[in-house]
């Protein structure tokens, strides 16, 4: 194990300046002036200038000399950078080894060095930030803390107040390359090296404070690891963080040059860890063996080693400490002993894969404790060959890196969430809706795009704070949630601008529902700091794909309906598309009259005739819904029974239709015509939102029909959505002597195996089989069929929609057993049914 220690480290030492050098270097020549300099230095975001002369470096220009300009000077900006520079420039050889690029930077008090070849042509350049990124140290990070390398002064600060050149002046004098500016001692910004050069740059210095510093200030916990903190750095492209204490009050700022220093103390003890072996004699084998396993037992990572079968070999404390198994528990046992069950087959076949080929195994992982707590860990295995026992041995060692997760976790919230509202921002509205276009393309249906913004807000601020006005926006935020559906987005923008993506949508109805519920969710009166307040809101809409078919297009129209909805007086709901506005207005409209039809008795009922096809004496009716609106008047049943189905309302609206129709049939038996039956359709919702078989009881009982009279239908899709709680409850009503039909039947997808499970009398033919005879063979052929299997099922067969001489006589010959069609009647009203009956 020490030799491959040794190894490791040795293969770290060799790496030199060759293979992290930028060669990309941006150069002038010394006659430029600094702002021609500082502007290369903003366009291509670097930290310095390399001065050169014939291909040869002479001198530099890097952020920190911005600070020993006096910026009193007027025409600052104009001096020519030789005046400037620092020379003779510090270089470093190509072929030199990365410790020795660590020791200069760190001896020298630099964060650049120049890299050249060896006839001092130049070759490239380094920076601080080059060695933390490229050294190998990541278990030195990982074991280290934020706390570990705050500086113990505190940081320079300055109120925004002061003017920049003051802020310069004191970062100068305190020789510092950051200060943090405050307001009223509380930080609020920061200025940093980079900032001023930025300034140069742009001929801005002499702009306010406040408005050039960098905000806001981006901070980390003092707990965090350092490798966190690098990985953050790095992803951020920035070089400084503020670090807060538990209360989160700021303990200090730590920069990339403070984890550098950091990692040149852990490399020099890997070096000289690496020195230590390759001079031990082999006299001192057995000592630094047992120093070896001293260091293993002191570890605070787990370490665990199995042979090639898994069974495991040995353990150190810190593997107790971190599963709570003993060693004794554990040697002679197999890894899987600490498995989750979170990672499949897959990703350990992934695993082996990479121990075959590469040696080595790192990553993340999660495991579960004696105690059955399931924590994340960072594991790393290593193929170790046992030369003398001519064996492969598998070493790993793991760490737990739960608070690592947390802290990532909140860096993630900072970076994808509103702070205020806990609402998605902008980025992760962005991210999601791109998705979300992707996938409707993919599968074909809409999405919807809401543009919110609450009317007049910026008076709440005005009048009664911000405090206030945020406490109002948490409040919004909270109720926008209740009112979208899962799977649905809000997300706050700016300000009180939210928007909402809306996915899988199939039309715009589903849009109408939701803003009807933020507008009944915003009539609530909100309290907040002894105020009552009415908040009302301006929304607008763009569907996906008929508004727009990219993200900007689509927030440009929702945007712009929403002003137009602002422009029609406010408290109002506009979509992008006027003729899919005005259609969907008239269908809200529909919706909301369909909620009073059956309180205001505009619902009744027609109802066609069952004939026998055999004698052509009428058997039975069907009984059929029609609404009477006061707007539109008679409005056929395929335009609002969908609509009652997606609002919840055919249950109450299908019970009165159940005992409307009873009632009816009662008083044709008690006029004579005691043998008429009468069939009414149930819907799918019947079942689930309501007790069907309570609704048929009470209304035979309320009309005093026999049940044998009764007859429900049943759709082939009702019984497919809802097979097991179709079944009870039919059958409850057959034991009654209720009948029960299929409807439409052969448009669905039913089996025989479906058939057979379910409790029928009936089987109805739909009308677009019927409406092919005698012209197509095949409809002739699937009828017939249909009625052959019925009566071997032992099921009577109705026909609907007999239109002609030809199909009555057809459907007679192969034994179908009843018909409905406009060759017999249409649906009548009672009174007419009456008349029929009688003649």
């Amino acid at each position: 194990m020490d030799s491959q220690i040794g190894q490791d480290l040795s293969g770290t030492i060799k790496r030199d300046v060759r293979s992290i050098v930028q060669r990309n270097v941006v150069t002038c020549p010394p006659d430029f002036t600094l702002q021609q300099a500082t502007g290369l230095m903003f366009e291509r975001h670097c930290s310095s200038i390399v001065i050169v002369e014939d291909d040869c470096p002479i001198g530099i220009w890097t952020e920190a000399d911005a600070l020993k300009i006096d910026y009193t000077c007027v025409e600052h900006s104009e001096v020519e950078v030789r005046h400037l520079m620092s020379a003779p420039v510090s270089t470093i050889g190509i072929n030199a080894s990365l410790d020795e690029a660590t020791c200069q930077f760190r001896r020298n008090g630099l964060r650049h060095l120049v890299v050249v070849e060896s006839d001092n042509k130049l070759a490239g350049i380094i920076t601080q930030s080059d060695v933390v990124i490229n050294q190998d140290v990541a278990y030195f990070l990982r074991m280290s803390e934020v706390s570990a390398i705050v500086p113990p002064q505190p940081p320079t600060t300055i109120e925004f107040s002061a003017s920049l050149p003051d802020a310069i002046a004191e970062m100068r004098y305190r020789r510092s390359d950051c200060i943090l500016v405050t307001r009223d001692g509380q930080p609020e910004g920061m200025l940093t090296e980079r900032d001023v050069v930025r300034l140069i740059a742009l001929d801005q210095i002499d702009r306010p404070l406040e408005d050039v510093m960098s905000k806001p200030l981006i901070s980390v916990s003092e707990t965090m690891s350092l490798l966190s903190a690098r990985a953050l750095m790095e992803r951020r492209h920035i070089r400084h963080l503020c670090v807060t204490r538990e209360d989160q009050s700021i303990s200090g700022v730590i920069s990339f040059a403070d984890v550098l220093a950091n990692i040149e103390q852990a490399y020099v003890n890997r070096l000289r860890e690496a020195l230590d072996n390759r001079i031990a004699d082999l006299e001192q084998s057995e000592s630094s063996l047992n120093m070896a396993k001293a260091l293993i037992d002191a570890s605070m990572d787990g370490i665990m080693v199995t042979d090639e079968s898994g069974t495991i070999l040995s353990v150190n404390p810190a593997f107790t400490i971190l599963t709570g198994y003993s060693e004794s528990e554990a040697l002679g046992q197999k890894p899987s002993l600490l498995s989750s069950g979170k990672q499949g087959p897959d990703f350990y076949q992934k695993l082996w894969c990479s121990l075959k080929k590469k040696g080595s195994w790192q990553g993340e992982i999660w495991n579960r404790r004696k105690n059955g707590e399931v924590y994340p860990e960072w594991l790393t295995i290593t193929v170790v060959h046992d030369a003398r026992n001519k064996r492969r041995l598998y070493a790993a060692i793991f760490s737990d890196i739960t608070e690592r997760k947390k802290s990532e976790a909140i860096i993630e919230n900072l970076a994808y969430y509103d702070p205020l509202t806990k609402l998605p921002n902008r980025q992760l509205l962005f991210d999601r809706l791109e998705v979300a276009m992707a996938t409707a393309k993919r599968m074909k249906h809409g999405l919807g795009l809401m543009f919110v913004d609450l009317d007049l807000f910026k008076r709440i601020n005005d009048t009664l704070g911000h405090s206030v006005g945020d406490q109002v926006l948490c409040e919004i935020a909270d109720r926008l949630r209740h009112c979208v559906r899962e799977g649905d987005t809000v997300a706050r923008i700016g300000g009180d601008e939210m928007i909402i993506l809306m996915t899988e949508m199939e039309h715009t109805d589903t849009i109408h529902r939701v803003v009807q519920r933020i507008f009944s969710a915003l009539k609530q009166s909100i309290n907040v700091a002894g105020h009552e307040l009415h908040i009302t809101a301006s929304i607008g809409c763009s569907t996906y794909p008929e508004d727009g078919t990219d993200r900007d297009t689509l927030l440009k129209h929702a945007d712009t309906a929403m002003y137009r909805a602002k422009s029609n007086g406010r408290n109002s709901f506009q979509l992008y598309s006027a003729d899919m506005n005005r259609s969907s207005m008239q269908r809200l409209s529909l919706e909301s009259r369909l909620h009073t039809a059956l309180n205001n008795n505009e619902l009744f009922l027609h109802y066609q005739p069952k004939l026998e096809l055999g004698t052509n004496r009428i058997v039975g009716v069907e009984a059929l819904l029609r609404w009477n609106d006061r707007e539109q008047g008679v409005i056929p049943p395929d335009q609002f029974i969908p609509a009652a189905e997606e609002l919840g309302l055919i249950g109450k609206i299908g019970a009165w239709a159940l005992q409307e129709a009873c009632r009816q049939c009662k008083e044709w038996h008690d006029a004579g015509f005691d043998d008429l039956h009468v069939s009414v359709n149930v819907s799918p919702q019947q079942f689930t939102r309501r007790n069907l078989t309570l609704d048929v009881e009470q209304a035979l009982r309320a009309s005093g029909l026999p049940a044998n009279k009764l007859d429900l239908e049943i759709t082939e899709s009702c019984a497919i959505q809802n097979l097991e709680e179709v079944v009870e409850p039919l059958n409850q009503l057959r034991d009654q002597g209720i009948t029960v039909s299929m409807d439409d039947f052969g448009t669905g997808y039913s089996s025989l195996s479906m058939l057979s499970q379910l409790p029928l009398d009936q089987l109805k033919v739909d009308r677009s089989f019927i409406s092919g005879i005698p012209e197509h063979n095949k409809d002739q052929e699937l009828v017939s069929t249909m009625v052959l299997m019925a009566h071997n099922l032992g099921l009577n067969v109705v026909a609907e929609g007999i239109e002609t001489g030809t199909q009555h006589d057809y459907l007679k010959q192969i034994g179908c057993d009843q018909g409905q069609g406009f060759l017999f009647n249409r649906p009548l009203p009672p009174e007419d049914i009456d008349k029929l009956l009688r003649h």
